[in-house]
């Protein structure tokens, strides 16, 4: 493994893709541990790049938006620094001992999720579907299952409206049941916290 100390940052994240496993894992804590962070102010547990807590920044708004709706599952979100021209995942979230390095796509229509997934595959193998319109399963597992379909490198895309929240991963969608349980399980999906 290369000494990821003297590995500067853009390198690191422009690069983070790369790998898996525990060299994924080692990557990603390095880009936090160099990553300079602030508490934010109201939500607790999600620490924002300095730099990228500009209020008049809409993007930043829709981000924090996204990160308390995780928060109800996860333990820390960090909204990671944007480099501009390395394309970079808005997250790094933490669930217990395991990070993950999630790009965040505020939904307003499922008709373009296929498009979105596949224009920015390339920042993350992760989503986090932050729905802004009334849903329900079916409005969004048809879409989801062609995303898997078409993106090998795909692992997980969680889908967030109001206080419900489902995890679907790449097994699942090839579940021969996979309609119905992710119908009975969003039906019941409540907050955690």
């Amino acid at each position: 493994m290369a000494n990821l100390k003297s590995i500067p940052d853009k390198e690191l994240v422009r690069t983070i893709l790369n790998y898996e496993g525990f060299e994924f894992q080692t990557r990603l804590m390095e880009i936090l541990r160099k990553t300079q962070f602030k508490d934010h102010q109201k939500i607790k547990n999600l620490h924002v790049a300095l730099g990228e807590d500009k209020e008049e920044n809409n993007d930043y708004k829709r981000l924090v938006d996204g990160a308390s709706k995780l928060l109800k599952y996860a333990d820390d979100v960090w909204i990671i620094r944007n480099f501009g021209d390395v394309k970079t995942a808005d997250f790094v979230v933490r669930y217990g001992n395991m990070y993950k390095y999630i790009d965040q796509k505020t939904v307003n229509s499922f008709n373009s999720i296929e498009q979105e997934i596949k224009k920015h595959i390339t920042q993350s193998r992760r989503f986090f579907l932050n729905v802004a319109v009334s849903c329900d399963s079916k409005d969004f597992a048809g879409h989801v299952k062609k995303c898997f379909e078409q993106n090998d490198s795909l692992s997980e895309i969680i889908v967030a409206q109001g206080d419900k929240y489902i995890s679907i991963q790449r097994k699942d969608v090839f579940n021969k049941n996979y309609y119905q349980i992710l119908r009975d399980t969003w039906s019941k999906k409540k907050r955690k916290k």
